[in-house]
């Protein structure tokens, strides 16, 4: 299942005795354990123990799991890379999964969703299988409101469209986006689209979006004019060598790869807004012009590092050889 819908049973109060998290995005791999924690022990005390293949053998693993004490709390086990779990104990790892101890929870957590394996066949059909991957972009609006909505806040769609083009490569970003703005506003719990104008920092991400949209879809007026902005009161050239290069390699990747692009999970430097319009800028572009603008990108960080150069006078240059 996918995590939201994992977290909506926490949050009704179910709780598994056993969950399988496969997928390697560390954020919402700690984000689940965490709630399942908050949602198991309550006003408690927390007991949890992480435990590492590496560094235990099977059998105390085992042990741990099945030690019983009559007078023992609840417990919570993490377990990482459960397949190293071999032999007898990784039969007895199995059987346990089949028939939990009570009050014990079990969260089993391996990094590689595409795992394939008898072990794994076995586990996915007797435990909570919850994908904790890197969510595609399609996902990252659900989970804007999600974030928002845990906190206690209500927010405008036109807001989520923004920080989703801002701050959508990761569930991590989001969050650190969204605690910021309900920091800033308070006590209010409706957030509206203008709240995000008191962020210089959002204006500035906002900025460079809009100048690389107008530079892939080769509208040189509009890209002179972000890019002279850009310069002149949030950026440097040297900072814009870095998403630029990324953008070009990209599209230069679509063309070698005769329009073919695999969308990208975790962090890219250019915004979720521009990645998603690569293989349509790909196709205004010639693999020869996608080459030199990566050469002449590489000459300018060259330049900037060694020389002195304008910084306005280096990005307009550059859009005029790119587009014109």
């Amino acid at each position: 299942m996918k995590v939201r819908e994992a977290l909506n049973d926490l949050k009704a109060g179910i709780v598994q005795p056993v969950y399988l998290l496969k997928g390697g995005d560390p954020f919402l791999q700690s984000f689940f354990i965490e709630h399942v924690a908050k949602t198991f022990f309550g006003t408690e005390p927390v007991d949890k123990t992480l435990m590492l293949p590496d560094d235990m053998k099977g059998k105390e693993i085992i042990s741990q799991l099945t030690i019983s004490d009559l007078f023992a709390g609840k417990k919570l086990f993490i377990l990482r890379n459960p397949h190293q779990v071999k032999g007898k104990p990784g039969a007895d790892l199995l059987a346990y999964c089949r028939s939990p101890m009570e009050n014990h929870v079990l969260i089993l957590v391996h990094d590689d969703w595409t795992a394939r394996s008898s072990f794994f066949t076995k586990l996915e059909t007797i435990t909570d299988l919850v994908d904790v991957q890197t969510p595609f972009l399609q996902d990252m609006k659900k989970w804007a409101n999600y974030l928002f909505k845990e906190r206690g806040k209500s927010v405008h769609a036109g807001l989520v469209d923004i920080l989703v083009n801002i701050a959508g490569d990761s569930v991590a970003h989001l969050d650190n986006e969204v605690e910021k703005i309900c920091l800033l506003v308070g006590d209010r719990t409706r957030i509206e689209a203008q709240d995000i104008e008191r962020f210089s920092g959002w204006r500035r991400e906002r900025q460079r979006w809009e100048f690389l949209l107008a530079l892939g879809g080769k509208d040189y007026d509009k890209a002179v004019s972000l890019g002279k902005t850009l310069i002149t009161t949030h950026e440097s050239m040297i900072s814009l060598i870095y998403p630029l290069t990324s953008m070009f390699q990209e599209m230069l990747f679509v063309k070698m790869k005769n329009g073919t692009f695999r969308e990208h999970r975790g962090f890219m430097p250019i915004p979720p807004s521009v990645k998603k319009r690569i293989p349509h800028f790909a196709h205004g572009f010639s693999r020869e012009k996608l080459e030199s603008a990566l050469h002449r990108l590489g000459a300018i960080d060259k330049r900037q590092k060694t020389a002195f150069s304008t910084d306005e006078t280096e990005l307009i240059q550059f859009i005029g050889h790119v587009i014109g």
